[in-house]
């Protein structure tokens, strides 16, 4: 493979490494942050302590994960261009709506879901975490194709998860349901985004030891 090659499946590696240590690396320097109750994107807010750092730090892994797509097109081109067309997207999509979005759309902590720049960011953000959910579906079905029970498992194992505990998490926002998920609605969100990442991590990794989906 050669270095160019290399270049979109490593910036797609940083973005999900990037994108999920994030609030890990800010959090301490957020006086009373807590990980499991916390939503991530409460960094970003204007009283935030961190918000600059987390605003700056969102473009760059969206701008990642954008630049990382652009390599998932040739790499499954050959195999299937439909199947290329919607990890492509998916992946750039996520870029924007989750991440390049979220440094850009400031949320103040007193706006309401109606309020535009709300409405924005958790409309967007919903769509790429359900984009985002094809990567697994659609490396769970190649992996099928090609009688790989153990990794086609895996990926549905990933989309299950981050499924039920993105559920979980949006539930907070329902009557009754939500009192009881206002001490875990981060955990929640994190661990969502977890098994959201961990099949785009492995297409990153797959792209850098195979010089094509074909050999695999």
């Amino acid at each position: 493979m050669t270095i160019s090659k290399k270049i979109p499946p490593l910036l797609l590696l940083l973005a999900v490494v990037g994108d999920f240590s994030l609030p890990y690396l800010l959090g301490p320097a957020y006086p009373g942050f807590n990980q499991m109750t916390m939503l991530i994107s409460q960094l970003g807010e204007a009283n935030s302590p961190v918000y600059s750092a987390f605003n700056h730090g969102s473009v760059i892994t969206g701008t990642l994960f954008i630049l990382g797509s652009l390599g998932v097109y040739p790499f499954f081109v050959t195999e299937s261009k439909r199947m290329a067309q919607i990890l492509t997207s998916a992946i750039a999509l996520y870029g924007f709506g989750d991440c390049l979005l979220t440094g850009i759309v400031h949320i103040s902590e007193s706006a309401s879901f109606f309020s535009p720049a709300y409405f924005l960011h958790a409309a967007f953000s919903g769509i790429a975490m359900v984009a985002m959910m094809f990567v697994p579906l659609l490396l769970a079905y190649e992996a099928s194709l090609k009688g790989k029970k153990g990794l086609a498992g895996f990926y549905l194992v990933c989309l299950v998860i981050a499924i039920i505990t993105l559920i979980l998490f949006a539930a907070y926002y329902l009557p009754v349901i939500g009192k009881l998920l206002t001490t875990t609605r981060g955990f929640w969100q994190r661990t969502s985004l977890l098994f959201l990442y961990l099949p785009a991590a492995t297409l990153a990794l797959r792209q850098l030891k195979y010089p094509s989906s074909q050999v695999y």
